[in-house]
Formats: structure tokens, C-alpha cells, sequence
């Protein structure tokens, strides 16, 4: 018995899609792993963040965008929208980010208490133009300088994927 169909140029009929879903199957999983680490690294006490929620869906005319881990700064008094992308970057992501933090902005958010939503949008792997490795995109466009001192940098985010990807590239260690 098989569960794949041959078809005339011997590609078992139906594998692309397996393949397809494991590829995606994997991609959330180290999403996941990803987002536990950050909700660690940055959802302290000492940081002035806590979590408001992971996997936050935001519907609008019918679409959905989903942020990965949604912060919120007590001290500033504003969110903060973390999305991960486990795979590589591409520029059309950060104007997606920017108009997810719109969507906070108009959806979440209390303008006469808090603060512009501010985000990151972080990618696994650099575009193919560009040198290897995890990229991060701070997205502070109104952040006062002394404020953004207080905001996640970008290095610590870099270093945080670079950590989960050698975590999940690692072997296991034999008792």
C-alpha cells in the first residue's frame, strides 16, 4: 500500500503538499520556540514589560494579522507588537509590520492613555542580497532617543535567534 499516487514524470503524486506542510509544521514550531525565549528575555519586571498576550489575530475586512507576542511597557505606557518570520527577510514584510502596529494603534490601544504602538519584526535568515544570518527590524519611528534606550535592541534580538537556531540545529547529547 502507498500513500502516494506515480504519476508520469515520477514524482509521487500528492508529496509537494506533505512536503509543504511539514515545511510549514516546522516553521511554527520554531516560531513557537522563538516567541517562549523572547516572552522570557523581554516580559520582566526589571525591562518594564509584561505580556498582554502571544498569538494575538486582528481581523480587518476579512483579513487577519497575527502578532506573534504583543508587550505592553508600563513606564511608557505602550505596546508593543513582536512578529516573527522564520524564514527569509523581505521588505514587503516591514510594511505589513507597520500596518499591523496600525491596527493595534486603532484597535487596542487608548490614545488618550497610551503611547504610538512601536514593533519588531524579526526574520530568521537576511535576504539573499544581503550577508547570512537573523535580522531585526526595530520599528521606533516616533520613539523619543532617551526612550528607545528602554525599547528591545536589535543586537539582543539578533543574538536571541541565533541562540534558538544553534538550540535547534543542535544534536542531542548522548547520556
Amino acid at each position: 500500500m502507498s500513500f502516494f499516487q506515480r504519476t508520469e514524470d515520477f514524482r509521487p503524486e500528492g508529496f509537494e503538499d506533505v512536503v509543504g506542510e511539514l515545511v510549514d509544521s516546522i516553521r511554527r514550531s520554531f516560531t513557537g520556540i522563538v516567541v517562549d525565549h523572547l516572552e522570557d528575555l523581554l516580559a520582566t519586571p526589571d525591562r518594564h514589560m509584561c505580556l498582554v498576550d502571544r498569538h494575538v489575530s486582528l481581523t480587518e475586512n476579512d483579513r487577519d494579522y497575527t502578532i506573534d507576542l504583543l508587550l505592553f511597557h508600563v513606564t511608557q505606557m505602550r505596546y508593543i507588537a513582536i512578529q516573527v518570520q522564520a524564514g527569509r527577510f523581505d521588505p514587503a514584510l516591514v510594511a505589513r509590520a507597520r500596518y499591523t502596529l496600525s491596527l493595534v494603534d486603532d484597535l487596542v490601544r487608548a490614545p488618550e492613555v497610551h503611547g504610538p504602538t512601536v514593533g519588531v519584526l524579526l526574520c530568521t535568515d537576511a535576504a539573499a542580497d544581503q550577508q547570512p544570518g537573523p535580522v531585526a527590524i526595530t520599528l521606533y519611528d516616533d520613539v523619543a532617543p532617551a526612550e528607545r534606550a528602554g525599547l528591545p535592541l536589535s543586537l539582543e534580538l539578533t543574538a536571541l535567534i541565533d541562540r534558538c537556531l544553534d538550540t535547534a540545529g543542535a544534536s542531542p547529547k548522548a547520556p
